[in-house]
């Protein structure tokens, strides 16, 4: 394989590396009241040569909640989380903060599938 396919290759696989998708959190603390959680994500970075990296806790995250029908009656379902529950966390791909209530916003082009944009959208265990 020609250097220059390596150097491609390569740097395609760190490009997508960088990008947050969803992965597994672990809940630290959480606010019923307002539905965030303290979240520790699960999986670790790492640079060559170095040793993984936990990456940051993430506070604030906010819960998605289930709006349904059951027998003519609108009934919202609201998560029950408990400290040490793995969840899923879904990374919006632009930041979302501005957005949560409801409004339109025009999200930073500088940043893309950040850590800070993620949703708790269930428990894994």
């Amino acid at each position: 394989m020609s250097e220059d396919m390596v150097f491609y290759r390569q740097f395609k696989r760190d490009i997508l590396l960088s990008i947050n998708t969803s992965m597994p959190g672990r809940v630290i603390e959480y606010d019923k009241t307002n539905r965030e959680a303290k979240v520790q994500p699960l999986f670790k970075t790492k640079e060559k040569g170095k040793n993984p990296v936990s990456l940051p806790v993430l506070e604030g995250v906010p819960v998605l909640s289930q709006r349904f029908e059951v027998d003519g009656i609108e009934k919202e379902y609201v998560p029950i989380l408990k400290r040490g529950d793995v969840v899923l966390l879904s990374i919006s791909q632009r930041e979302i903060d501005d957005v949560l209530g409801g409004k339109s916003a025009y999200p930073s082009p500088n940043l893309l599938f950040p850590l800070t944009g993620a949703v708790i959208v269930g428990v894994i265990s």
